[in-house]
């Protein structure tokens, strides 16, 4: 069940991640009072809070993946932690100078997004590295489950912070979670091996190009980033209008509210847990499949019912089923991948997935206005059980392609097989690659 952590330096990512994503939830919570506070008392500010954190990963995280591909990946993920903790170590310096202002607030905002962007790709990529083939699963649910964690342990420790000694105070304990995990990755630098078998340098735009042109021919990358497009535009994005859900259909308030959330937060571990514990008795794509479809199921009775019991369990199954879809979707792509792409590859997930919630997320909150908000959260619900039907026929043709690892599995044209290591222009000769696209060991994976 905890086969990952049986890899000393998977412990320390995680813990990193846990700090880390701490940090980030502590961030929403704190600027997001600011940004209220300072804003005259308009929702408009802390929105926007929320969608500077989320902005930087659509532009620059497609630039750090290249990155993360070039160089170190510990350090890489260290430095966007450094990024992060000097924003939030500026904004506490400001608070207690009684120098803080909406748009200075707004722009450290923009700073920790920039931070996130930097280093997901980098530790996202060097995890299967660090604990191999068999355990890639089991270490995806297990980093789910400390990233999902944070959104308990970032808001709890700075809301008592922020309450009894202001906002100040409360931005130092971001600060201090970033250091924290700053401090684990610089560690893991050793342990972390800079990809090998790099083309020159050929400008920033060029490993955009190259992790989506790898997405589009290394297949089934490109149908498995399609399916957790829709899922996160359709299921998770739409979470965003609970509160209103909570007011319609359950006749509550900010108690019925943070019910539902916690409910979803309870799930969201406990069903990365569960597919810990069952191992290598599950399949990766039957377990996208099932957990697909329990993403959306739930969110029908939740936008239908008007019964708190049967709403909060819902909304513990929804969670759940995310969290194993989100993890699953992430153990299948990098362990897919080659280990010189993986950085590419992850930015283009994380653009792909923050852009779909983003955008998304906007589009329903409008919606609420022209429609009951329980059918706004139960049709995404339903569209996206109806589009996981496709997957699900194509499932036998998914796991064969997941078989074939490496750079593109068994090639063409007579062209080496996954695992071999090839320089370049050798395996351009043999018409092994696209254009762009980088050939490297698959021993890690």
């Amino acid at each position: 069940m905890y086969a990952a952590f049986e890899v000393r330096a998977f412990r320390w990512v995680w813990m990193a991640v846990l700090s880390g994503n701490s940090g980030r939830f502590a961030v929403i919570l704190v600027a997001g009072w600011e940004a209220y506070r300072l804003g005259h008392e308009s929702s408009l500010w802390p929105s926007l809070v929320s969608m500077l954190l989320l902005v930087p990963s659509m532009l620059f995280g497609l630039f750090a993946g290249g990155i993360a591909d070039r160089r170190n990946r510990a350090q890489m993920a260290a430095l966007g932690q450094l990024i992060n903790a000097g924003g939030c170590g500026v904004g506490a310096a400001l608070v207690l100078a009684g120098k803080l202002n909406l748009p200075v607030l707004l722009l450290l905002t923009a700073v920790v997004g920039i931070g996130n962007s930097v280093q997901g790709p980098a530790w996202q990529a060097m995890i299967p590295g660090l604990v191999g083939e068999d355990r890639l699963l089991n270490a995806s649910m297990a980093t789910r489950i400390a990233q999902q964690g944070a959104e308990l342990t970032g808001p709890a420790v700075a809301t008592v912070v922020l309450a009894g000694a202001g906002a100040g105070a409360a931005f130092m304990v971001c600060t201090g979670f970033y250091v924290i995990a700053l401090s684990l990755l610089w560690r893991l630098r050793r342990a972390v091996a800079t990809p090998a078998h790099q083309e020159p340098y050929a400008g920033m735009l060029t490993p955009i190009r190259q992790g989506l042109t790898y997405v589009r021919r290394e297949q089934p990358l490109g149908t498995l980033l399609l399916w957790v497009g829709l899922h996160c535009s359709l299921t998770m994005a739409s979470i965003g209008i609970l509160p209103a859900v909570a007011m319609a259909n359950l006749r509550g308030n900010v108690s019925a509210y943070g019910l539902l959330l916690t409910a979803f937060g309870f799930g969201s571990v406990l069903g990365p847990l569960l597919l810990m514990w069952l191992g290598s008795r599950v399949s990766p794509v039957p377990t996208l499949v099932v957990s697909g479809v329990l993403s959306g199921l739930p969110l029908i009775t939740l936008g239908l019912v008007h019964v708190m019991a049967v709403a909060v369990i819902s909304a513990a199954v929804a969670g759940g089923a995310q969290g194993v879809f989100m993890a699953g979707i992430y153990s299948a792509n990098q362990g897919r991948t080659a280990d010189a792409m993986r950085g590419r590859v992850a930015s283009v997930q994380l653009s792909l997935t923050t852009g779909a919630m983003g955008v998304a997320s906007v589009g329903w909150g409008a919606l609420v206005a022209l429609v009951a908000p329980g059918i706004v959260l139960a049709v995404p619900g339903a569209v996206f059980v109806v589009a996981c039907i496709p997957f699900a026929v194509r499932s036998r043709r998914i796991s064969s392609a997941l078989l074939a690892r490496g750079a593109g599995g068994p090639w063409a044209n007579g062209a080496p097989r996954a695992g071999n290591r090839v320089p370049i222009g050798a395996a351009r000769a043999h018409g092994a690659i696209s254009e762009g696209a980088v050939i490297a060991s698959d021993e890690a994976i």
